[in-house]
């Protein structure tokens, strides 16, 4: 399969999360349409959410909009708000629950920018594309040390007007997420640790988002030497920041970023999707795929963490148009990734999976 194909695989994965957000969206504005003027003040957004909503973030992130709600968490624990006014249209939905209810993470997005400032998170904008004013972020908190003891909160929004392409809108949209998330983990009893504001918010990594290998100083720093990068015919990498985030991603290019090598580490709930996916892959693996993986285990939301590699051949590229694989290079290489991934969230000493 071509590098574009495999990209777009990825993007086709996010595309998925929007479609869910869209209807999600849609009933939540029909249902606060239809006669509920108790929510028409907004200033039933200071006890929406059951209380957890940062309500002021959300006045700032729809400047100037009528803001109504639907009030508490809902059972599938999704909480919504809409805007209105006479030219808009918006809303923004959360969704909350404990890490081992939402396996699914992988969904939104896999080359989002990693949040920084003490906080496991990621935000998902795609600066090519039409819908500027639509913007996901999601937030992972650990509830202690034991591994697996965690929350997640997401936060998906549509502003209407404007666009996610100013970073102050992007720092808006954060702000209602880590205030909410750590709100909602106080009352719940999570006693997880805080990071702080979140200032000049990334956005997701496209595939034109390449640079030269030399210059790589995020995700996919240090990974191979100068030698070995000409001998793969390695000459450029998309990376992102290097921060904890739900998932990580790196991936060695050829000229024009063509796709070469993908290094991706999962935590938490996008872990358990890997290992999943994993264990298909095994099971059709064709000869001289790879297929190489390690594990480790992390503390809190972290649980066990998932650090592959995936080349060409096994996206499916015929052989006789991929690139001799270097096993043995390949492997150290995926471990120094996983090492390094594993030691910003705390977790273990990789181990084969």
């Amino acid at each position: 399969m071509s590098d574009v194909r495999w990209w777009r695989r990825r993007w086709v994965r996010r595309t998925a999360t929007w479609t869910v957000t869209a209807a999600v969206l849609a009933g939540g504005l029909f249902w606060v349409s239809g006669g509920y003027d108790s929510w028409r003040d907004d200033r039933a957004l200071d006890s929406a959410c059951d209380g957890d909503l940062a309500a002021g973030a959300v006045r700032e992130l729809f400047d100037g909009i009528s803001l109504t709600s639907s009030g508490r968490w809902t059972d599938r624990g999704h909480c919504t708000v809409s805007a209105s006014d006479d030219d808009t249209d918006a809303g923004l939905v959360l969704w909350s629950g404990r890490t081992e209810h939402m396996t699914n993470l992988e969904n939104s997005g896999g080359f989002d920018a990693p949040l920084g400032h003490g906080w496991t998170g990621s935000f998902r904008f795609n600066p090519d594309s039409e819908d500027a004013d639509e913007a996901g972020a999601v937030l992972v908190l650990s509830c202690g040390k034991e591994s697996g003891n965690g929350q997640l909160m997401t936060a998906e929004a549509d502003l209407g007007r404007g666009g996610f392409d100013d970073p102050v809108a992007r720092e808006r949209l954060v702000a209602v997420l880590t205030e909410t998330a750590s709100a909602y983990a106080r009352r719940t009893g999570c006693e997880a640790p805080v990071g702080g504001r979140v200032k000049e918010v990334g956005v997701s990594t496209t595939h034109a988002d390449y640079k030269p290998v030399t210059a790589a100083t995020g995700s996919c720093a240090g990974l191979l030497d100068g030698k070995t990068a000409a001998r793969w015919g390695v000459r450029t990498v998309q990376e992102i920041a290097g921060d904890p985030a739900p998932v990580e991603n790196c991936v060695l290019g050829g000229l024009r970023g063509a796709f070469l090598y993908g290094f991706t580490a999962s935590y938490g709930p996008s872990a358990r999707y890997a290992h999943m996916r994993l264990d298909e892959r095994r099971d059709r693996r064709r000869p001289g795929t790879s297929a190489y993986a390690l594990a480790a285990a992390c503390p809190g939301a972290g649980g066990t963490a998932l650090f592959e590699v995936e080349t060409l051949l096994d996206d499916g590229t015929p052989l006789r148009a991929a690139p001799v694989v270097d096993h043995k290079g390949l492997r150290a290489a995926l471990q120094r990734f996983a090492e390094r991934s594993a030691e910003r969230h705390g977790c273990e000493a990789p181990r084969p999976a």
